[in-house]
C-alpha cells in the first residue's frame, strides 16, 4: 500500500502556485524567484493582465485540484478606452489551464508576458484613425442599420443608443443592430478568441456605421497596429479577447 501511495505522488502533476507579482515594460521581463512553492494538482492555471497606457502588468498562477479544462480556461479579452482625445487605455487579459506537463501553465504564462511585455503601441494614431470610422463626440440623435439592412432611429435626445455590429471571424456573415443603453453609450471594438471560436464585434456611434466596410476598416486598422495578429481580426494564431472601447 505504502509503495502503491508513493507511485501515485511521483506521478501526480505537479504546478506552482501562490505565486503573483506585477512588474513593467522598463527592464526585460523576468521570473521571481520568490515564486516557487509547486504543488501537486489536477491541472496547473494562470491569470495576466497588461495596462499597456500605464506599463503595469500583473501575473499570477495557481494550482487547481479539478481536472476539467473548458474551452472558457483558455482565452484572451481586453479593452481599449478613449477616455479623450488624447487619453487612451489599452488592456490585454489572458487565462491558462493545462495539465499536458509539470508547470505548463508558468512555461506558457512566461512566454506570453515576455512577448506581449515588448509591445508598444501608438495610441495617437490607433485613435486618429479609428474615430473616424465609429466615433462621433456629440451624436444625439442616432441612426443605425436593423437586421434586415434598414435604417432605424436608434438614439435620441431622451433615449441612449449604440449602433452593434456581430460578426464570427472566418465568416461572410454579420448581424446589424441597435442596443439601447440607460448609461454613457459603449463605442468600441471588442475582439474574443479561444480554441473553438473568434468574434470580432463594434460600437459605433457614427450614423450608419454598423456596416461591412467599416468592419473591414476597422479588421485593417487594428493588424497594422498590432492589436491583432491576423488581417480577419484574430488575436493571435492561437486560442486566444480583447475589445477595445472608445469613449
Amino acid at each position: 500500500l505504502l509503495l502503491l501511495v508513493s507511485l501515485v505522488t511521483c506521478g501526480a502533476l505537479r504546478c506552482t502556485t501562490n505565486c503573483s507579482f506585477s512588474y513593467d515594460n522598463t527592464h526585460a521581463f523576468q521570473f521571481p524567484d520568490t515564486c516557487n512553492h509547486i504543488v501537486s494538482a489536477g491541472k496547473c492555471s494562470a491569470m495576466l493582465s497588461f495596462m499597456f497606457e500605464s506599463n503595469e502588468y500583473w501575473l499570477n498562477l495557481f494550482a487547481d485540484p479539478n481536472t476539467s479544462i473548458y474551452v472558457s480556461n483558455n482565452q484572451r479579452r481586453g479593452k481599449l478606452q478613449l477616455v479623450s482625445a488624447s487619453r487612451v487605455y489599452l488592456s490585454h487579459f489572458v487565462d491558462i489551464a493545462c495539465k499536458d506537463k509539470d508547470d505548463c501553465a508558468r512555461d506558457l504564462a512566461i512566454k506570453i508576458a515576455a512577448e506581449l511585455s515588448q509591445r508598444r503601441y501608438n495610441f495617437s494614431q490607433l485613435v486618429y484613425e479609428l474615430a473616424p470610422l465609429i466615433r462621433e463626440p456629440s451624436n444625439p440623435q442616432l441612426d443605425c442599420f436593423d437586421g434586415k439592412q434598414k435604417e432605424q432611429r436608434c438614439a435620441t435626445l431622451s433615449n441612449s443608443g449604440t449602433c452593434l455590429l456581430t460578426s464570427k471571424v472566418g465568416s461572410n456573415k454579420m448581424t446589424s443592430s441597435c442596443e439601447s443603453t440607460a448609461y454613457l453609450p459603449e463605442v468600441s471594438i471588442s475582439m474574443y478568441q479561444d480554441s473553438n471560436t473568434a468574434t470580432f464585434d463594434i460600437r459605433c456611434n457614427r450614423n450608419l456605421c454598423n456596416t461591412q466596410s467599416t468592419l473591414r476598416a476597422t479588421k485593417d486598422i487594428l493588424f497594422r497596429y498590432n492589436v491583432t495578429q491576423t488581417p480577419d481580426g484574430r488575436l493571435s494564431g492561437c486560442s486566444l479577447h480583447v475589445s477595445v472601447s472608445l469613449i
